[in-house]
This record gives structure tokens, sequence and C-alpha cells, in this order.
């Protein structure tokens, strides 16, 4: 049996450079992104033309072979005055039935698979000419990984970050500037606490 990967849903190797993105056969200027987004999809890998075809042939084939088997053991009922003929007919119809019952459950095992999901995600980026150019992995964390540098770089307009990735062997050369994690994170001030005007009395002095 045939079966797809998630490469037909989208591009799965890229280049960053200092002021474009190319996913697979697409550039785009990371000045004309507009949006980004991470979203969860599902596909069937088994539902294919090919694939679709073969149950159809072993659907067939099974009611055909059903039918001529139920034949053969009908003709063994009304051949009484000829039992060597009807025994042999009977020998026939059961085959048949067998080969008709196999050839059924090849074809139920077929229609399973074909409607078997797997999930997958995409990196959905959106340009300001209306242009949506899918990015496609089974983990969800690469994606994000590329997301936040290509969002530093259209925040920061930073030209200095740049590489290259292949989902296909899960290679992503892409890292953000070390700084730019900490900056990312909001700084938590914690106040001073505050004195009650009572603790500002020396209780010595109090009379």
């Amino acid at each position: 049996m045939q079966r797809q990967t998630i490469d037909e849903e989208g591009a799965r190797q890229g280049e960053v450079s200092a002021a474009s993105l190319q996913l697979g056969d697409d550039t785009i200027a990371i000045r004309r992104i507009a949006t980004m987004s991470v979203e969860r999809h599902e596909f069937f890998p088994w539902d294919t033309p090919a694939n679709r075809k073969t149950q159809s042939v072993y659907a067939t084939a099974c009611v055909g072979f059903l039918f001529f088997g139920l034949v053969g053991v009908a003709a063994w009922a009304v051949m009484s005055g000829n039992p060597e003929a009807g025994v042999l007919a009977l020998m026939t119809g059961a085959f048949l039935m067998l080969v008709g019952l196999f050839l059924g459950t090849r074809a139920a095992m077929i229609a399973m698979r074909l409607k078997k999901k797997e999930p997958y995600y995409r990196l959905l980026i959106g340009t300001s000419d209306g242009r949506q150019i899918p990015l496609v992995d089974n983990n969800r964390e690469v994606l994000v990984k590329i997301r936040d540098v290509i969002r530093h770089k259209m925040d920061t307009g930073d030209t200095t970050v740049t590489g290259d990735f292949d989902l296909n062997i899960d290679s992503v050369n892409l890292r953000l500037p070390r700084g730019a994690a900490t900056a990312a994170s909001p700084r938590v001030v914690i106040p001073p606490p505050v004195e009650d005007d009572d603790d500002l009395l020396d209780p010595k002095t109090v009379s």
C-alpha cells in the first residue's frame, strides 16, 4: 500500500537570511510578513487514489467469489441424482466462499486503514499580499522555535540572525541572540513593604 507523508501538506525546508525567509520555492521578505500561527491538523496518510482503487478491487472480487460460491452450494443441493457432481459443486462453492471471505476481510482492513488519521502541526505564515505559506512538522516545539526567530527579526529588524532548517532530518540551525530571551520575559518588580504609622513610634516612648 502507498503511504503519503506530511511533505505534501507544506514546506519542510527553509532558510532565514538577513532580510528574507525562504520556504521551499517561496521567498518572503521579513518586512512583508503579516501573520504567523501554529495550528494542529490531521491528515489521512493511507487515503491515496491507488489504495482506494485496491480496496475497491478487493471488495468487488469478494462479492463475485461469494456469489459463485453460493451458486456452487445451490447446485449441490439440487444434484441429488448425481452425487459425484454434487460433491464437486459443493467443494468448489465452499472454496470460492472461503476465498471471498478472505478478500472481504482484506477489503475491510484496507478500508479501516484509509480512515486512519495522524496529527501534525503547521506554521502558517501570511504575507501582506495575501499569500499563506505553510511549514509543517509533527513536532510543535520545532515550529514554535522557528516562529520565535522570525518574530524576533520582525520586531527588532535584526539582520545578524540567520540560519537554515531541514525538518526531514530534524535539523534546525537557528538560534536567538542571548539577550533576546531575557528581554522577552517580563521583569518582576517587588514593591518595598509599606510601614504602618504605629510602627514609626518607639514603644518605649509611649507612656
